[in-house]
């Protein structure tokens, strides 16, 4: 079977269960096919195009910063397509990580729809 291309892709990576679930159902209901994964490490060569990442600041293993790090010397494209959520905004605010946008946990879902859209209508996958 062919995937749809008019189907936008996302992919959520958050080592929190309960805001993978949370952010998976916002998108899923938004008309997102939702992939989700548990840390960055996972996320190191994609197997997917995907129209948005979400990605948890702070992981246990390999956090974001190593991974937008991993991602600027490999594929530097990918950070068009990543909005970085973190509970920790000094952590996020000191540094610029090249990607689309930043958003403080707790979040706002219509503020975090609202840049999801603009992040996909920006770069197509």
């Amino acid at each position: 079977m062919t995937p749809d291309p008019s189907l936008k892709r996302a992919l959520i990576i958050d080592d929190d269960d309960h805001i993978r679930e949370l952010l998976q159902t916002l998108l899923e209901t938004a008309g997102f096919e939702v992939e989700t994964m548990r840390d960055g490490i996972d996320a190191v060569e994609l197997k997917k195009d995907y129209h948005v990442i979400l990605l948890d600041m702070k992981m246990p293993i390999f956090d974001a910063g190593r991974l937008t790090d991993y991602w600027r010397m490999t594929d530097p494209a990918i950070l068009r397509r990543v909005i970085l959520l973190s509970g920790y905004s000094r952590l996020a605010s000191d540094r610029d990580f090249g990607t689309f946008a930043s958003i403080a946990k707790p979040f706002d879902y219509r503020k975090l729809l609202s840049t999801v859209d603009e992040c996909v209508r920006q770069t197509p996958a």
